[in-house]
């Protein structure tokens, strides 16, 4: 009882659980080289490898497999049934048990692919999915129904899609189960619904995609009949493009994905819109195309009525006036101005040629001459004056008699002015001319030197 407690209290941590688990795992010789049997669910390939489940289809049991260095050469499709070989291994990270696949035997289709085509064959025999039971998909519907879970992604993308392109159409959710044993009977709720109690114009049936049973709702018989059973033309919208489901077969229209369906209820208003916009536009172009040639064509009359109506006319002829008036009054004036020039001319002429005229002239430079010769006259006067009187200043400055005057004398011997006392001799008789008169003497003495006495 104590031990009992003590394991009981032991606190693991999650990293020594999965050890724990994983050394077990190991340790068991019965998971080794084991032999399991199951159809294979979601295949995909990555790289060499390839990854899938294994379930078991009566107990609703799966286990994730792998299979490392994959042959590519064999193929492995969806709701095969195989044999495999392997390993069981636990992750210790990641907690989770998978079988490592060693060997792998296609022992062919899954009891529930078998199941499923057997169905298909048997409604295509009823004729549920002949196309001459198709009703046509209503181009521009008001109302549109939609059966699926109002909390998958799908009737987002529906809405999106369909709000998206076009506003003014109203849609109707029927919310209902799209997996699980309930599905297909509220999936067929859903259809009688809008064929009911809230008639519409077009039915979208779907859901996103899934895992190969989880769209098995969309396989059952009684969806199918549901559908072919419809008087409201159906789409069905299940999963991706890859998925087919029977309900695909049945349905009036096949979307490849639910985003897909709601581009196809509102695929033609978008398009009617655009070919309104664009209608609008080019019926736009036209009017003003129209308008224009109509303005340009107008605007050209109205210059023509401009140009030949009478009021146009004697404007003209008025304009054609101002410019002669114009023309004639500068010929006039340029006329005018040559004769009072030539007038001028003449006058000048006569005036020129006119003795009085002439005779005044005459005068006049008679006069101008007279004056500038006595002015010419005066000014020679005053010149030969002025030069007289400095001449005569000149002369009385140089007058021998004024020199005397002042004391000197010359002193002549035979006529010859004596400049020297070696000209004379003693005995010579002498002149010595004074301011007043002359004295004649003999040379008894003479002496040398300006300075010697007398």
């Amino acid at each position: 009882m104590m031990i009992s407690n003590i394991v009981s209290k032991k606190e693991w941590s999650v990293y020594e659980l999965t050890s724990y688990l994983k050394k077990k795992v190991e340790m068991d010789v019965l998971l080794k080289n084991i032999y399991l049997k199951g159809e294979v669910i979601k295949p995909s390939v990555s790289g060499e490898h390839l990854y899938f489940e294994l379930k078991d289809l009566e107990y609703d049991a799966k286990i994730k497999c792998v299979f490392f260095w994959f042959d590519k050469s064999v193929e492995i499709k969806h709701g095969s049934k195989v044999l495999v070989k392997g390993n069981v291994i636990f992750y210790e990270k990641e907690g989770i048990i998978e079988l490592k696949v060693s060997e792998i035997t296609d022992i062919g289709l899954g009891e529930l692919f078998v199941k499923l085509k057997q169905l298909e064959e048997k409604l295509r025999q009823e004729g549920l999915f002949d196309s001459k039971y198709k009703k046509e998909i209503p181009r521009y519907p008001k109302k549109v129904g939609i059966v699926t879970s109002k909390n998958g992604a799908a009737i987002r993308d529906i809405l999106n899609t369909i709000y998206t392109r076009f506003e003014n159409i109203q849609v109707y959710i029927y919310s209902c189960s799209v997996q699980g044993q309930n599905a297909p009977y509220e999936i067929c709720e859903g259809i009688e619904y809008f064929n009911t109690a809230e008639p519409v114009e077009v039915i979208i049936v779907g859901r996103g995609g899934g895992a190969f049973e989880d769209l098995m709702a969309f396989n059952s018989e009684m969806v199918v009949r549901k559908i072919f059973e419809s008087k409201i033309p159906v789409i069905s919208a299940v999963g991706h493009e890859r998925d087919y489901v029977l309900s695909d077969f049945v349905a009036d229209m096949r979307a490849i994905t639910p985003t897909n369906a709601g581009e196809m209820v509102v695929s033609f208003q978008k398009q009617a819109l655009e070919k309104l916009s664009e209608y609008q536009k080019r019926m736009k172009s036209a009017m003003e195309k129209t308008f224009n040639t109509v303005k340009e064509k107008v605007g050209i009359l109205q210059y023509k009525l401009y140009q030949n109506s009478p009021a146009n006319t004697v404007a003209k002829r008025a304009q054609d006036i101002d410019l002669y008036c114009h023309k004639l009054s500068f010929a006039i004036s340029r006329k005018l101005h040559e004769a009072h020039r030539n007038l001028k001319n003449f006058e000048k002429r006569l005036a020129d040629l006119n003795p009085e005229s002439r005779l005044l002239v005459a005068r006049t430079n008679f006069d101008n001459c007279s004056r500038r010769l006595g002015e010419a006259f005066k000014k020679i006067f005053q010149q030969k004056e002025f030069a007289y009187k400095v001449n005569l200043e000149k002369l009385i400055a140089l007058n021998p008699l004024n020199v005397l005057k002042r004391g000197y004398s010359i002193t002549l011997h035979n006529s010859k002015i004596l400049t020297t006392i070696s000209q004379v001799s003693n005995g010579d008789e002498i002149v010595t001319q004074l301011s007043d008169g002359i004295i004649k003497s003999k040379v008894f003495f003479k002496q040398e030197g300006a300075e010697s006495d007398v």
